[in-house]
């Protein structure tokens, strides 16, 4: 199995992501330093009926250019922070790669502005995989797309996030970018992977609306849904897909 992060695209999207900060930031320090001129240059004097709409037009420069200015500053942080790669859905891949062969590929880290950030897809002959990657430890229990965890020894709390409908959500927008792309039939599974070991993490489903797995029990489970078919995809489709995530 081949296991690639597209780290050159990531790398693209950044640079290109600073790039727009800084055009940001020009413009913010301009109106900051507009409204501030105006401030200090009165080009209408008080007693002009347009005075007040002078007074909001310099100060709105300054709280829009401040504005701007903090747009920036997210938009610099984020494009220096953007992660490169993501350890725990590396080793999923390295799971997969004990079961499959090399007509499968396995992308991780996969951002694009149509699809958004997804863990890991892996790309096969059995169709496309969208992996959502959980590190969390502690009991869990799952039904449908609800999701709770044990607190303590007999409590349960409903969590806020739910990987099953986050795993969801990518599938459909991935599934969208497909079809845009030409694949008008696009065999797609999802499967939320939890990867510390039982008891570290210890998960119970009823009825789950996507197969909960650990790396243990991860080929049994998609034996049972995503790898009971393993031709729903000729190979060239599944390399022009891994292209497609990969650009």
């Amino acid at each position: 199995m081949q296991n690639v992060v597209p780290a050159g695209a990531l790398t693209r999207r950044s640079r290109t992501l600073l790039y727009f900060a800084v055009v940001v930031l020009a413009f913010g320090a301009v109106g900051v330093a507009s409204g501030l001129f105006l401030h200090a240059v009165n080009f209408v004097v008080r007693a002009n009926p347009a005075f007040p709409t002078y007074d909001l037009l310099r100060k709105g420069l300054i709280v829009v250019g401040a504005l701007l200015l903090l747009v920036a500053l997210g938009m610099t942080v984020r494009a220096l922070t953007w992660k490169r790669d993501n350890p725990h859905a590396a080793a999923l891949g390295d799971v997969f790669a004990t079961f499959l062969d090399q007509r499968y590929i396995y992308l991780r880290n996969v951002s694009r502005p149509k699809i958004g950030y997804i863990d890991a897809v892996l790309v096969g002959p059995a169709g496309v995989l969208v992996c959502r990657v959980c590190s969390n430890t502690g009991t869990f229990y799952n039904e449908g797309k609800g999701w709770m965890r044990r607190v303590g020894d007999s409590d349960w709390r409903t969590l806020r996030w739910s990987p099953t409908q986050e795993a969801l959500d990518d599938m459909q927008r991935l599934e969208a970018f497909l079809q845009a792309k030409g694949v008008e039939v696009v065999p797609m599974f999802g499967v939320v992977v939890f990867t510390e070991p039982h008891p570290k993490a210890i998960v119970t489903t009823t009825n789950p609306a996507l197969p909960v797995a650990q790396f243990e029990d991860l080929e049994t489970k998609l034996t049972l849904n995503y790898l009971a078919k393993r031709d729903r995809l000729p190979q060239a489709t599944v390399n022009a897909i891994a292209e497609w995530l990969f650009a």
